[in-house]
This record gives C-alpha cells, structure tokens and sequence, in this order.
C-alpha cells in the first residue's frame, strides 16, 4: 500500500504565514488575561441550573483579596439587588437569598477589581446563573 502524503505547509511561505497566525491568536489572549487577570470571583454556590425549594439558594462566592474591591460586590436576583440578604466580607460573601419565583430565576454576581497591567485600570467581573425554584405541591398556591 503506497504511504499517503500531506502536503499541508510544504511551502516556507505557509509555514511563516502559519506561525504569524499562532503568534497573532496566542498574542492576543496573553494580552487579554495581562489586561484582566485571573479571576476575581470564585463562586462555590450555587452551581448553575440548579434547582431549589422553600429553603431558598445558598450563596458562597469568595473574592480575591489582593485585586477585588469588595464595596462594589452586587448580586442580583432577576435584575432586583438582593446584595444585602447575603453576609458580605472582605473575603467573600455568604448566606440564602430567598423570595425567588417560581420556575427559572436568574441570580448575577459582580465585583469591580484591578486587572495585572496596567495595574490602575479598574475591571468588571461578572457570574450568571440560573436557579430554579420549585415549591412543594402540597404549598398552596392561591
């Protein structure tokens, strides 16, 4: 049986064409994370497309310390800012947030911090998730 050949970038020219296309990629996403950094927000609850009952959605999200500006943390609740309900720190945020609808509900976590360089440009994290509240079918629903 005769041995196929790929003749995929034989060409000097399309090797050089080729790489300046993976150095343009890598280059752009290297400045991207440069410009913002890793994350801001480490959301350990809920997890997304998560369902729930009376006891409403419990809420942990931590903050990275040394870049987040932790007076700027807002969560939203269908677009409504429930950010009081949760126990907010310097560190993180925690606690339930009831008083959700019935069906999908949309719960937003966002925070302002710096980014690695320039170190005084001020960044926007956000996290979205969908919970899902589903009551008890003896509650009655008047």
């Amino acid at each position: 049986m005769p041995a196929i050949r790929f003749r995929l970038f034989q060409s000097p020219w399309q090797r050089l064409l080729l790489a300046i296309g993976v150095g343009l990629v890598v280059g752009t996403l290297g400045a991207a994370w440069l410009v913002k950094g890793p994350v801001l927000l480490r959301v350990q609850a809920p997890t997304s497309d998560q369902t729930v009952g009376v006891e409403g959605v419990q809420v942990l999200v931590r903050f990275d310390l040394a870049r987040t500006r932790p007076p700027t943390f807002r969560a939203l609740l269908n677009g409504a800012d429930v950010t009081r309900e949760p126990e907010v720190a310097d560190n993180g945020a925690h606690g339930s947030l009831h008083g959700l609808l019935e069906g999908d509900n949309e719960l937003r976590f966002e925070i302002y911090g710096t980014g690695y360089w320039p170190d005084d440009l001020v960044v926007l994290e956000t996290r979205s998730f969908r919970i899902r509240f589903r009551p008890p079918l003896q509650h009655h629903r008047g």
